[in-house]
C-alpha cells in the first residue's frame, strides 16, 4: 500500500523583548537580532496502521522527557502516533537545555518561550497529519567533500550527504525532501549574536526553490568534532556551504529512481545509561539540567529505526562520533538497506557518544584539552549502549510497527 505524506511548518524564533541566551558556545551570549527565522518542519508518514511524524527543529537539542511531553500532546488528538523530534543543533538558537545562561548558576531557558515552543511543535505535527496524500519516494547519497573537517580525528570523516525525497504517487512532483549531513551548524562561530539556522537555511532554500516543495535539514554523526571548513565565519560562508549541499542534493536526486509504494516500518528501543560525567552531575545539582533519573542515578534514553522502502534511518539520541557513525551505516547496509541514513539529536540530547576504546576522561574536565568530547558525554558506556540498541533494533528485539500489519 502506498504511504501517505503530509507536511506543515511553523516559525519558532523567540522574541527579543526578553534576553535570549544563544546555545552551543560560551555562556551569556545574548541574541541581538534575527538573521533568519528558526522553524519546526514536520513530516507525517502514514501507512495502513502506522503513523510516524518527524519534526525537525532549529534548536540545539531537547531532552527526552520534554520530547515525551510533546508526543503525549500529539497522541491526545492523534492516538497511536509516534513522534520523532530531531534538532538541527544550530549554535545560534535559544538555549533549550539550560547550560548557556548568564552564569554558572542560572539556566538559560526562557520557560515561557519553552512552553509555547512545545505547544507549537505539537500543533505543527498535528497539522502535518491533517494534510496527507499518497506518495512514492526516491533516495540517494552524494559525497560532499571539502566543506567539513574532523577537528578531533582529522583522518576519520563521514562526508556523505543523505537524501530522501517524497514525490506524488504515480508521478514525479516533489512533495518534500529530507537531507542529512554530518556537520555542526556553526559556520558563524562564537562571536555571532544573531539568531540563525546557519548553513541549513540556504541548503533548504536552494532545494525548495528548485523543487517548489519543502525541505527538512538534519544532522548525522557530527561528533568528533565535525565542524565546517569554510574560508571564514561570515554569513556569506554559511550561505555558500548550504548552497553546495543543496545543489549536491538536487544532482543526486535527479538520477535516483522512484520507488513506488514503499513499505513503512518503525521500531523504538529505550535503554538506561549511568550518568558518570562530573560536569553533568554538577549541572544537575545547580539546577541547570533537568530530567528524571532512576534509583541508581541512571538516565533513560532511546534510539529508533525507520524503514522506508530500501532506505533505513537510524535515529540517535546525541552527537555520535563519525567512527561509530560509519560502523552504523555499514551495519544498516549489511541488514539490507540500500540507503543508510543516520540522524543525530533525535528525541534526546545526551551529549557526545564515543567508541569505548577512544574514551579518555580528562583529569580536569573543566580544562579538557584534546578530550573535550569526553567532558560533554554521559560516560564511556554511551557508545557501547547505542551500538547495542542498533543491534537490538536490527534483530527485532523490541516492538515492530508496520504499515501493513500494525504492531506485531
Amino acid at each position: 500500500m502506498t504511504i501517505r505524506v503530509g507536511y506543515a511548518q511553523a516559525t519558532i524564533t523567540p522574541g527579543l523583548e526578553r534576553p535570549v541566551f544563544l546555545a552551543g558556545f560560551g555562556r551569556n551570549r545574548r541574541a541581538e537580532s534575527v538573521h533568519d527565522d528558526l522553524f519546526v518542519r514536520a513530516l507525517a508518514l502514514c501507512g495502513a496502521e502506522l503513523t510516524v511524524v518527524l519534526a525537525a527543529v532549529d534548536l540545539i537539542g531537547l531532552a527526552r522527557h520534554e520530547v515525551q511531553a510533546i508526543e503525549r500532546a500529539v497522541q491526545a488528538q492523534a492516538p497511536g502516533t509516534h513522534l520523532i523530534v530531531a534538532a538541527t543543533h544550530t549554535h545560534h538558537g535559544p538555549d533549550t537545555l539550560g547550560l548557556w545562561g548568564p552564569d554558572e548558576q542560572t539556566r538559560g531557558v526562557d520557560e515561557a518561550y519553552f512552553g509555547w515552543l512545545q505547544q507549537t511543535v505539537a500543533a505543527t505535527a498535528l497539522r502535518a497529519l491533517g494534510d496527507v496524500r499518497p506518495a512514492d519516494l526516491r533516495a540517494a547519497t552524494a559525497p560532499v567533500t571539502g566543506i567539513a573537517r574532523n577537528a578531533r580525528d582529522p583522518e576519520i570523516r563521514d562526508e556523505e550527504l543523505s537524501c530522501v525525497q517524497f514525490v506524488a504517487a504515480g508521478g514525479h512532483r516533489p512533495l518534500a525532501t529530507l537531507l542529512v549531513y554530518p556537520c555542526h551548524p556553526e559556520v558563524l562561530w562564537d562571536d555571532n549574536p544573531h539568531l540563525s539556522s546557519d548553513y541549513l537555511a540556504s541548503m533548504r532554500r536552494v532545494v525548495e526553490h528548485a523543487t517548489a516543495a519543502p525541505c527538512l535539514g538534519l544532522v548525522g554523526a557530527l561528533g568528533g568534532m565535525m565542524t565546517p571548513a569554510m574560508p571564514g565565519n561570515r554569513f556569506e560562508d554559511a550561505e555558500r556551504m548550504g548552497a553546495i549541499l543543496g545543489e549536491a542534493a538536487l544532482a543526486a536526486l535527479a538520477g535516483a529512481p522512484v520507488q513506488p509504494a514503499p513499505a513503512l516500518h518503525y521500531r523504538r528501543h529505550s535503554y538506561t545509561l549511568p550518568l558518570d560525567n562530573l560536569l553533568f552531575q554538577v549541572a544537575r545539582q545547580a539546577g541547570l539540567l533537568s530530567g528524571p533519573l532512576d534509583e541508581a542515578g541512571a538516565l533513560t534514553t532511546e534510539a529508533s529505526l525507520l524503514r522506508l522502502g530500501d532506505a533505513a534511518i537510524f535515529f540517535m539520541p546525541g552527537e555520535v562520533l563519525p567512527k561509530l557513525g560509519l560502523e552504523y551505516k555499514t551495519a544498516l547496509r549489511e541488514a539490507g538497506a540500500q540507503q543508510a541514513l543516520l540522524v543525530g539529536l533525535a528525541n534526546d540530547e545526551i551529549g557526545y557518544i564515543l567508541p569505548a576504546g577512544d574514551f579518555v576522561y580528562p583529569e580536569n574536565p573543566f580544562e579538557p584539552g584534546a578530550h573535550y568530547e569526553e567532558s560533554m558525554s554521559t560516560g564511556i558506556d554511551a557508545g557501547p549502549a547505542l551500538t547495542a540498541a542498533l543491534t537490538a533494533l536490527l534483530a527485532g528485539e523490541n516492538q515492530l510497527y508496520s504499515s501493513n500489519k500494525g504492531a506485531v
